[in-house]
């Protein structure tokens, strides 16, 4: 039995009891729930989800070995931080039932405007919180989403201490990993450690030394606290033109980050045709 099969059949009975289910479903957050078409979306994104989460949870030591060469190897072409942010208009999240098939700009503007509502102005903290979700972007290389996002960020393996440092363990791959190796050449040490660790979860807190829950008080502690939380009915009041500033104060006019990835949707063929010029 699927976990919406009891709606189901209370949905296809008699107006009355289904008008109060459709009721009780939008108090929960199914919203515009009007038949069993809306409930078999749910079913089915949670279906994937959930099959997504589970290749990710499957992965091994090797597999973060050759997920972390994979991302290292140079890659030609740059293009600026801002062009980067747009492009995360067109990444839709299969994995995560909360962010309701909005954009990961959408999800981004919201996180920015949450911190600034509540008075966070710590520039470091709110340009590294601008970028921490770019390493999505991989999915236009056809990276599997398992890859790229599957819950956060676990222990794997049998060789991890406790008080090592989370640099000094094996975690699950995803793209806090694939952000942090194509920008942490351009970005402060700290700046580094939130985009690599924004994604932990608590089983990987007994690994952090005295470094990383230094960072975990001063940067992760706000920065998830926004990032998780249900902010996603939100619509953004700024745009990422309001941003200008911050990226133009904190990063490059351009960075080298994974072009490639965009050539077989024939992304951009100017600026790739221009980088390969260069070379």
């Amino acid at each position: 039995m699927g976990i919406m099969d009891p709606v189901r059949k209370l949905l296809s009975g008699n107006s009355a009891v289904k008008s109060m289910v459709v009721s009780v479903l939008n108090r929960q957050g199914y919203y515009n729930i009007t038949g069993l078409d809306a409930i078999r979306h749910i079913e089915d994104f949670r279906a994937n989800s959930g099959e997504v989460m589970a290749r990710s949870r499957a992965q091994t030591p090797a597999d973060v070995e050759a997920l972390r060469k994979k991302y290292e190897e140079p890659i030609f072409g740059e293009m600026s931080i801002y062009r980067l942010l747009e492009l995360q208009a067109q990444v839709i999240d299969p994995t995560n039932l909360y962010l309701y098939c909005g954009s990961q700009l959408t999800h981004t503007l919201q996180i920015m405007e949450s911190m600034e509502e509540a008075g966070v102005d710590d520039r470091e903290l709110l340009a590294t919180t601008l970028i921490h979700d770019l390493g999505k972007l991989a999915v236009f290389k056809g990276e599997k989403w398992e890859n790229i996002e599957g819950g956060g960020k676990f222990p794997i393996g049998d060789d991890n201490r406790p008080g090592a440092g989370l640099a000094n363990c094996t975690f699950k791959w995803d793209h806090a990993d694939i952000v942090h190796a194509r920008l942490a050449p351009y970005v402060s040490k700290d700046m580094q450690w939130l985009l690599r660790w924004h994604s932990i979860q608590t089983p990987c807190e007994p690994y952090m030394d005295a470094h990383d829950r230094s960072l975990y008080e001063k940067y992760f502690k706000t920065f998830v606290r926004h990032d998780r939380t249900f902010i996603f009915y939100h619509l953004p009041k700024k745009r990422l033109d309001d941003y200008v500033g911050l990226i133009e104060e904190f990063f490059p006019k351009t960075v080298l980050f994974c072009l490639s990835m965009l050539a077989p949707l024939g992304l951009f063929a100017d600026e790739l045709s221009l980088a390969a010029a260069v070379l």
